[in-house]
């Protein structure tokens, strides 16, 4: 493990002063060596730990490219699809995120106590816009409501910390409802399988992202 990731148990995951602290460490620890995420990628391939842990959903694909079992602490390739629209929600736990190709608008509605319990979807309106370009970098809280847009060929590097919940709701504008997602430990086996990775789709988006952070 990179010592600077072994720091990131150090964080108060419930302080984005201390997340942001933390999480641009590690951010620095790629910049000074343009090979580790590169390297990490590679692993990725024969990483029978990291592998199963990867998703593909109809808006992204998520590549682990590192866990450390103790602290739950992750960090994430994300690999956008042109396009897609996210839906209003909020996390399970803290995040830090820089961006490392491409951009996407980003959309903020406020906490989700206040507006995610019964909201009424018509009226769930941004509060804060703005388009988050190659080299930016943000932390959110587990109870913020965002949402992006993504651009063709936006990816992102994401370190999410230990679950702070066991769930999450997104909010369906055009469907005018919305729906719980839980933790994997608390998925069935038909939920697991409809977001597992095949070999041939992880060997793919490992090579879009070797493509995407040029190496």
């Amino acid at each position: 493990m990179h010592p600077t990731f072994a720091d990131l148990a150090l964080a108060d995951w419930n302080d984005v002063d201390s997340v942001a602290k933390f999480s641009a460490e590690a951010f620095a620890a790629f910049d000074e060596d343009p090979d580790l995420l590169p390297r990490m990628l590679r692993s990725l391939r024969t990483d029978q730990h990291l592998r199963p842990m990867c998703e593909s959903y109809d808006f992204m694909d998520k590549l682990v490219i590192h866990d450390d079992r103790e602290s739950n602490i992750r960090i994430r390739v994300h690999l956008f699809r042109p396009g897609y629209f996210d839906r209003p929600h909020n996390h399970r736990w803290t995040f830090a995120t820089k961006i490392l190709s491409g951009s996407y608008v980003h959309r903020l509605y406020g906490r989700d106590d206040q507006l995610l319990e019964g909201a009424d979807s018509d009226a769930l309106e941004p509060l804060v816009q703005r388009v988050e370009g190659e080299g930016a970098s943000y932390v959110l809280h587990h109870n913020s409501v965002h949402a992006v847009q993504a651009d063709a060929g936006t990816a992102s590097l994401l370190v999410r910390g230990p679950a702070a919940k066991d769930r999450l709701l997104f909010v369906d504008r055009a469907k005018r409802t919305s729906y719980w997602v839980y933790g994997a430990e608390h998925e069935t086996p038909e939920q697991r399988r409809d977001k597992s990775m095949t070999d041939d789709q992880l060997d793919g988006a490992i090579t879009r992202a070797l493509a995407l952070v040029g190496r």
